[in-house]
């Protein structure tokens, strides 16, 4: 069965991640899963609507082995998903640059939904590109408070998820430079089609959004090893974007602060400046955060970046268009 929204609520799910990559390599990823027809979130739905939607979306039923064609830019990839229903396609070059929009045509015989996603190039040369985390850095999530943030995710839509006044609007100066932005989450996989959702409400920037795979297999992530995690996935982001320094942009909530002093360590030729938003009682001098720029309002660090040269100074036009979203 094509896309559309005439799969039945019994039938199977092909999300698409996404991917990214540059004219010479790229990689894309995606899961099958059975289709529990969760409809999109609504404003003014009640509280148990909301409960009911984020718990199923948490407890997902992968499909294993499942047999999916992949057409993205004028090209169909036959693969096979693993054990736990993920997929993972590479790609070599030459690629063509752009945004290309990835469906998919699933062959189990089962009625079945495809959630589109899109895979970015960029060009082989040398660059700048964004790595961001989400939580407490884009979105309000209290991740410190821990029973507080597994409250929001299992009682809140996305519509009701909150960012930071001047984030969109940094993100958005960051993509018209052309720079790769990839978020890089510790929160599960799960949460894909609820944060893709945040984003597009919130206005920022479609992006790459990498999330843990929390499984019980080998292979699978830990839930509590943000900093293994984390490493994995920026390396990869570095290994996908060869020739690119990285703006790390993080928050001191966590561990955002180590894990990048750890990335500029292992690459000290590929970082070019990291940004940390300031959610806790952090100290400007403290010494988890030398060498890195702590910053408690967006356009602080938009300030930074102008004065870094690596944001050009907003346009009088620009300032009028932010003020009226």
């Amino acid at each position: 069965m094509p896309n559309g929204a005439s799969a039945k609520k019994k039938g199977l799910v092909v999300v698409v991640y996404g991917g990214f990559g540059t004219t010479s390599r790229a990689r894309l990823w995606g899961r099958v899963l059975k289709d529990k027809g969760l409809d999109a979130s609504r404003p003014g739905e009640s509280f148990y609507r909301k409960l009911k939607r984020n718990v199923q979306a948490l407890e997902s039923d992968e499909i294993p082995g499942a047999e999916v064609e992949l057409k993205v830019a004028g090209k169909v990839y036959r693969l096979k998903a693993d054990h736990e229903g993920l997929l993972r396609l590479d790609l070599s070059g030459p690629l063509p640059v752009g945004h290309h929009p990835v469906s998919a045509v699933l062959h189990d015989g089962r009625p079945y939904r495809v959630e589109v996603g899109r895979l970015s190039i960029w060009p082989a040369s040398p660059g700048l590109a964004v790595v961001s985390d989400v939580d407490d850095t884009v979105l309000k999530t209290g991740v410190t408070r821990k029973t507080r943030m597994v409250w929001k995710v299992l009682t809140r839509s996305a519509q009701e998820l909150e960012t930071y006044p001047g984030a969109p609007a940094l993100y958005r100066a960051l993509a018209r430079q052309a720079y790769p932005i990839v978020f890089v989450s510790g929160s599960p996989v799960n949460l894909y089609s609820k944060l893709r959702e945040f984003f597009r409400l919130k206005r920022f920037p479609s992006a790459p959004l990498l999330l843990k795979n929390l499984g019980t297999s080998p292979g699978s992530d830990a839930l509590r090893d943000q900093r293994a995690y984390k490493l994995r996935r920026i390396a990869e982001v570095l290994e996908l974007l060869p020739g690119y320094r990285v703006l790390l942009i993080g928050d001191t909530g966590e561990s955002d602060p180590e894990i990048y002093r750890e990335v500029s360590r292992q690459y000290p030729r590929r970082v070019a400046a990291t940004l940390i938003h300031r959610v806790t009682d952090a100290v400007d001098g403290e010494a988890r955060y030398r060498g890195q720029v702590v910053f408690a309002a967006y356009p602080e660090a938009r300030r930074h970046l102008v004065g870094r040269r690596l944001l050009p100074e907003p346009s009088p036009a620009e300032d009028a268009s932010e003020e009226a979203r």
